[in-house]
């Protein structure tokens, strides 16, 4: 089977602001692991990689008859490449993995996720968005609340001061982060209870929730939360602040959880796999934020990883199974 893992690499805008570039550049890696994975199940994947410049280009060389294996993940402000990416595959009417465009763009704008969670009496904690920081501030939030940027991924925006204890201090951020960010941001209520990362697979026998995991954040760290630092910079001291392990759940949280998930993964329409991320207020599990075309990897400090082989799978295994999905979902026309 000819498999092309089709990925694009940094925009070209990363060549100046370079703060953030090493959260782009996990990509490529992702798409190596995955076409050694295809290739140890008999396959035989090449590489695309894509650029803005060269969508157009690069999409015409799949070969027509190939299942596209897509690790698009362009979001934020580089979305329409995105979507140009999706419509030259649509216009070749070729067979790819993973979300339609509708779906891949709720993880564009977490406002317009946040949005549709709330559209469809799905959990998740109440928010407000600003777009300018002059808007009156809900009177009824509970404090502390999170800011975080609209349009940004792999916890961009996301630090320490993002976490506000009143309104005179939410404006401060809220504009800070609108003239750094150039974009909207929002706030929502910091959800103070247990994280976790849930993992959905369509196999053969149907949709099934893949063991939770659970993100435990070190006892003396002061930021109970995945912030930027504490994700990519080496350097810093919040790196490295928690560990990912597989969840224990009672047996009304492990319902809550699945229910919920398995809803928002059908009302979407999401396809062959997801990942969501879920955070606690109390015993209530809420939805922080749900991923299409989640990043793929072996990494035991990856939630997908720990719920796979709590399942006893390989990664090659657990990308098999994508393919397989895809594959059934296609020849269903």
């Amino acid at each position: 089977m000819n498999i092309s893992v089709l990925y694009n690499r940094p925009a070209a805008r990363f060549t100046k602001e370079t703060d953030f570039v090493v959260a782009e550049e996990d990509t490529e890696e992702s798409a190596r692991e995955v076409a050694e994975a295809l290739a140890v199940k008999g396959a035989t994947p090449s590489l695309f990689p894509v650029t803005e410049k060269n969508i157009n280009k690069v999409i015409a060389s799949l070969p027509a008859d190939d299942l596209v294996f897509n690790l698009i993940e362009w979001t934020g402000v580089d979305t329409p490449y995105a979507i140009d990416a999706y419509e030259h595959m649509h216009k070749r009417r070729l067979r790819y993995t993973g979300a339609g465009l509708d779906t891949y763009l709720l993880s564009c704008d977490k406002s317009v996720m946040k949005k549709r969670l709330d559209e469809e009496g799905l959990p998740s904690a109440r928010w407000q968005l600003f777009q300018t920081g002059d808007e009156a501030v809900l009177s009824d939030f509970r404090y502390p609340l999170i800011v975080k940027v609209s349009s940004e991924h792999s916890s961009v925006g996301l630090s320490k001061e993002a976490i506000v204890k009143d309104s005179n201090n939410l404006i401060a951020i809220v504009k800070k982060r609108i003239a750094q960010y150039k974009q909207p941001v929002y706030a929502e209520e910091f959800l103070t209870g247990r994280e976790f990362q849930v993992t959905l697979l369509e196999r053969k026998n149907g949709l099934t929730v893949l063991p939770v995991s659970e993100v435990r954040y070190s006892k003396t760290t002061n930021v109970p939360f995945l912030t930027y630092e504490s994700r990519w910079d080496a350097t810093h001291a919040d790196y490295d602040n928690s560990e990912v392990l597989l969840a224990r759940l009672t047996p009304l949280m492990k319902k809550k959880i699945e229910d919920m998930s398995i809803a928002a993964f059908t009302t979407f329409r999401y396809r062959d796999y997801a990942r969501f991320d879920v955070r606690c207020q109390g015993d209530e599990p809420m939805f922080l934020e749900i991923n299409s075309n989640p990043g793929l990897s072996d990494d035991p400090e990856y939630g997908m990883t720990v719920s796979y082989k709590a399942m006893g799978m390989s990664f090659a295994d657990f990308v098999w199974e994508i393919v397989e999905s895809a594959t059934r979902r296609w020849s269903m026309g």
